[in-house]
């Protein structure tokens, strides 16, 4: 029988609420998403599921939002919700930087792959212990202004496994250069003006929007 994606999220979900609430998330399933708020940031460990030929794909991801970094965005974007995330990325990516203490993201990585009801009883299994052992020890370690600067502005001129998405990435980095007093804040702004030459546009103007903005920031106010 064909597995449909509605149904498949559905059990996988009920399979795995229990630990996630245990630990303070709540579930979304419209969103593929658990949840959790706390000291100011939003953790979020979400799930992307899509059909590959007869299989459903599924892509675990992890999201730290600092609100601190974002309101400093709200304040010059006008697409709404924008950012998306401070620090995240595939699970498997922040396995490896666990585990091979990598900082370049270096591409593809591998998703689960659904064919069969055994094999979303194994990830119901799989899932609590990447949580334990992966999920909730990086938002625990990386959810504060201080730790956005160092993991982005780390390699600058690099693609960061903590957010690869390079065009946001780095109005996301001289955010958090700037609230955490970074002394590299200026040298990082011509570093990220330079690999932006080529960028989408509207991420280059609320990259100038931002440099503005935090030029006349108040020095005085900190996180």
């Amino acid at each position: 029988m064909e597995l449909k994606i509605s149904n498949v999220r559905r059990e996988l979900f009920t399979g795995i609420n229990n630990i996630f609430v245990e630990r303070g998330f709540r579930q979304n399933l419209k969103n593929s998403e658990f949840r959790r708020e706390i000291d100011n940031c939003k953790h979020i460990f979400d799930f992307f599921f899509y059909k590959e030929e007869n299989r459903i794909a599924l892509e675990p991801r992890l999201r730290i939002k600092v609100e601190a970094i974002e309101r400093e965005y709200r304040a010059i974007t006008d697409i709404p919700g924008r950012p998306y995330l401070c620090l995240g990325n595939h699970l498997f990516k922040i396995v490896s930087y666990f585990d091979h203490a990598e900082e370049i993201d270096k591409g593809y990585s591998q998703n689960w792959l659904i064919s069969d009801e055994e094999q979303i009883k194994k990830l119901i299994s799989v899932i609590p212990r990447y949580l334990d052992e992966t999920v909730i020890p990086y938002f625990n370690k990386n959810s504060s202004v201080k730790r956005v600067d160092e993991l982005l502005n780390k390699y600058p001129r690099e693609l960061s496994i903590h957010n690869n998405i390079y065009p946001l990435r780095a109005n996301i980095a001289i955010i958090a250069a700037k609230l955490n007093s970074n002394t590299r804040y200026h040298e990082l702004i011509n570093i990220y003006e330079e690999e932006l030459k080529g960028a989408d546009a509207t991420y280059k103007n609320e990259f100038f929007k931002l440099k503005e903005h935090l030029r006349r920031f108040n020095d005085s106010i900190r996180p």
